[in-house]
């Protein structure tokens, strides 16, 4: 009974309703804020996985053109591996970036979730207690050092990221190996 009568007095307190409208409000925001957060952490890693595919058709495009041609030898052995080295360096650029962007996003996500967190813990004292609740010291409290980003290349260390890492180190060593071997075929002196 003591709840309803807490309740009962909270409706009549216009400075407890316009509070109460203000966290409502906060929490529609931060609620909104993390729908966009995540669904620009779904693009981003939507893209790495596109660059991914894109230099695994690349250097599929590479091994082809060398295998299949019987007009080059051993002697241009490094302009196909110079190609595979660059297409490499390159994609290892975009790729390191776009890890690091999700990473920011995945730690936005995680401080808003605590800002989203602390304005629902507000609400709840404010329906526990209602008018009685002081409103000069009752504020979202979020722990400061949970919030930040991680600094340097620490996110290149997840299990997931190193072994995407080393799969694109190893497949343009395998093409390059490839390439080199298919032009030896095709080389007059490295067969005889």
């Amino acid at each position: 009974m003591a709840d309803a009568d807490a309740w009962l007095r909270l409706h009549d307190s216009e400075a407890h309703n316009m509070q109460v409208e203000v966290w409502e409000t906060d929490q529609k925001s931060f609620d909104k804020l993390l729908e966009d957060e995540g669904d620009e952490l779904r693009s981003v890693r939507r893209g790495v996985y596109e660059v991914i595919g894109m230099y695994t058709m690349f250097q599929g495009v590479i091994f082809t053109a060398v295998s299949q041609s019987s007009l080059l030898n051993c002697s241009l052995a490094w302009c196909p591996g110079s190609l595979c080295v660059v297409v490499y360096l390159a994609t290892i650029f975009v790729v390191v970036e776009r890890l690091k962007t999700e990473d920011l996003l995945e730690t936005e996500i995680m401080e808003t979730k605590l800002l989203l967190s602390s304005v629902n813990e507000c609400l709840d004292r404010m329906d526990q207690y209602g008018a009685e609740l002081d409103l000069e010291t009752e504020h979202p409290k979020v722990p400061l050092a949970v919030l930040g980003h991680t600094s340097g290349f620490r996110f290149l260390l997840s299990f997931n990221n190193l072994l995407l890492l080393i799969y694109l180190t190893l497949l343009s060593v395998t093409v390059c190996w490839l390439c080199v071997g298919a032009l030896c075929n095709n080389c007059k002196p490295c067969q005889g």
